[in-house]
C-alpha cells in the first residue's frame, strides 16, 4: 500500500483542530497540527506535507502571511493550500476581505464551519 498523504492543519482553535483532524484522518490521511502561522511554517520545514489546510484569522502570523511565505519559497510553493475562513460572514467586522482571498495564492478556500464531506472532497481533488 502506498504511503498515506500528509496533511498539515493550522488553526488557533484547539476544539476545531481536533474535530477537523478526526474528519481528515477518517479520509485515510496522516494529520499533523499547528496552532498559528509561525508554527505552521515550522511544521512545513520539519515534515513537508502533501497539502495544508490553513485558517486565516490567527494570532502571531495569520493565514494570508503564512500562505505568502510558503508560496514565495521554491521548496514549498507547490504544496496545495486550502484556506479556511469565517470571513465570509464577517466581512464588515473583519480586517480581512474577499479581495484578500482572491489575491491570495492559495489553491482553494472554504468558509467555516466546514462541511466534513466537502473538505475531504476538496483535499482529495488537490492530491490527485
Amino acid at each position: 500500500m502506498a504511503d498515506k498523504k500528509k496533511i498539515l492543519l493550522v488553526d488557533d482553535d484547539p476544539d476545531f483542530v481536533e474535530a477537523v483532524k478526526v474528519i481528515v484522518e477518517s479520509g485515510g490521511y496522516d494529520v499533523t497540527v499547528a496552532y498559528d502561522g509561525k508554527e505552521g511554517l515550522e511544521a512545513v520545514a520539519e515534515d513537508k506535507p502533501d497539502l495544508i489546510v490553513l485558517d486565516v484569522m490567527m494570532p502571531v502570523m495569520n493565514g494570508h502571511e503564512a500562505c505568502a511565505k510558503l508560496k514565495a519559497d521554491e521548496a514549498t510553493k507547490s504544496i496545495p493550500i486550502i484556506l479556511l475562513t469565517a470571513v465570509a460572514d464577517r466581512v464588515t467586522t473583519s480586517t480581512y476581505t474577499h479581495r484578500d482571498m482572491l489575491e491570495s495564492e492559495a489553491e482553494d478556500y472554504m468558509p467555516k464551519p466546514v462541511e466534513p464531506d466537502e473538505l475531504l472532497e476538496r483535499i482529495k481533488s488537490w492530491l490527485t
